[in-house]
């Protein structure tokens, strides 16, 4: 009784992933969230981030007093000398031993550390902004392939419906070839013709696999057969929008990627005058406070005893001038100068960047809604023409090739017209990100 028991304990734990219900299938947000969540290089950039985050603060901490201690302990061996005496002492130990503590601050030095610090968080921010413009980014990589995905599986489910419609046009021609309505040669070439559907059809099948295999790894998802994608429900009777160029752009210019050269021209700023402050004088506050002991002593006089005799308080004012450092200073001012140019320039070709996507977007949106419509009406054409050539087909009237060339067309207008409807589809999601709406389906 306990091996059945066992048996059975055992076959359940082996067959338990089987009665495991199968995955929930993945909408584009969700997509998106573990796409983010698991890319390396926001992982990275995070990282980078964060240091930028500890140099700042770091900024912040040099304002404060440095204070060290410090203590020596000194053994020397060999002839020594009584001062007192005016003797040599043969062959003598001597020891010594003193401690010490120092603090220091600057109190001046043409506002390097202030500038610093302010460089520093602007750079924070800007390291900040760059992990969000790189979140942006993949947000809409993955929408692509996810849209790539519905297109595959459109294709199919259009390739399906051209096969089995040339199957049932294969069974009717084999029945009049048998019949002796139609000669031989026509059944062979419907027979061609599905071999090609056939074709087809495996294509497009592939074209679904290798999209979900696309999509998977963008969100750093491991392949598997449980991964499934939710078809939204999307309006085919598209209405275009008119957009304006210069609403997006003013919408657009808050974007990460117009921000981020913002402050890093601002850290460029204050480099400067960090730059700058080098040619001013630095004026610093020490204080120390220190002891000594030596053995031997010639008043005998114990350890705690010397140190307290011998303490030696200090408190000093340091004033620094840069009169000639090599041309250094000079140096590092005219390359902050030059990286605040660079900066500047670089703010404006972001500018410059960002006006032409919009403009590029707005009028591939415009173009692609344009083809659907195009290809709406192709498709519309191309069915009525193909059913009325099936139809003269049935009776004789046409031969093979014109029913082949006729389908085929069919089959490409359909496919035109998918592929217009997700790129317009795309594109109005580029514009909903321009206009700051999260993208979704």
């Amino acid at each position: 009784m306990k091996g059945v028991c066992f048996l059975v304990a055992l076959a359940s734990i082996f067959l338990a992933p089987v009665c495991l219900p199968a995955q929930a299938v993945w909408t584009l947000e969700q997509c998106i969230n573990y796409g983010l969540e698991n890319n390396p290089q926001i992982k990275q950039q995070t990282l980078t981030a964060e240091q930028s985050a500890n140099l700042w603060q770091q900024s912040k901490l040099d304002f404060l007093p440095s204070l060290s201690a410090r203590a020596s302990y000194n053994l020397s061996w060999g002839r020594s000398v009584d001062l007192q005496n005016l003797q040599i002492i043969e062959n003598q130990l001597t020891q010594s031993f003193g401690p010490s503590i120092n603090a220091s601050v600057t109190l001046f030095e043409g506002m390097q550390k202030v500038n610093t610090m302010k460089r520093y968080r602007a750079d924070y921010r800007a390291a900040v902004l760059e992990t969000e413009q790189m979140r942006n980014t993949i947000a809409l990589e993955i929408t692509r392939a996810f849209l790539q995905v519905l297109l595959a599986r459109e294709v199919l489910v259009t390739a399906e419906k051209s096969r089995e419609s040339v199957t049932r046009q294969h069974e009717l021609t084999r029945k009049l070839v048998a019949a002796g309505s139609q000669p031989y040669s026509t059944l062979l070439e419907i027979e061609a013709q599905l071999a090609s559907e056939e074709v087809q059809f495996i294509t497009a099948r592939n074209n679904v696999d290798l999209a979900y295999l696309s999509l998977q790894q963008l969100i750093n998802l491991h392949p598997g057969s449980g991964f499934e994608i939710v078809a939204p429900v999307i309006d085919v009777d598209m209405v275009q929008r008119q957009e304006v160029v210069r609403s997006l752009y003013a919408s657009a210019v808050r974007l990460p990627q117009i921000r981020t050269s913002e402050f890093r021209l601002e850290s460029a700023r204050h480099a400067l005058a960090t730059a700058k402050g080098r040619y001013l004088p630095t004026v610093s506050l020490s204080a120390s406070y220190g002891s000594y002991y030596t053995n031997p002593d010639r008043d005998n006089v114990d350890f705690g005893q010397q140190l307290r005799n011998n303490r030696s308080p200090s408190l000093n004012f340091g004033l620094n001038i840069p009169l000639f450092q090599n041309w250094s200073i000079v140096t590092g001012a005219k390359n902050a100068k030059l990286n605040l140019r660079i900066a500047e320039l670089e703010l404006d070709r972001k500018h410059q960047q960002l006006y032409k996507e919009i403009q590029q977007a707005v009028a591939d949106a415009s173009a692609a809604y344009s083809r659907y419509r195009a290809n709406e009406q192709t498709v519309a054409a191309m069915q009525e023409s193909f059913r009325y050539t099936e139809e003269k087909f049935d009776v004789g009237l046409v031969n093979a090739t014109d029913y082949t060339i006729a389908k085929n067309n069919l089959f490409k207008a359909e496919s035109d017209r998918l592929q217009a409807k997700y790129q317009y589809i795309f594109q109005t999601k580029i514009i909903d990100f321009y206009r700051g709406i999260p993208i979704t389906l």
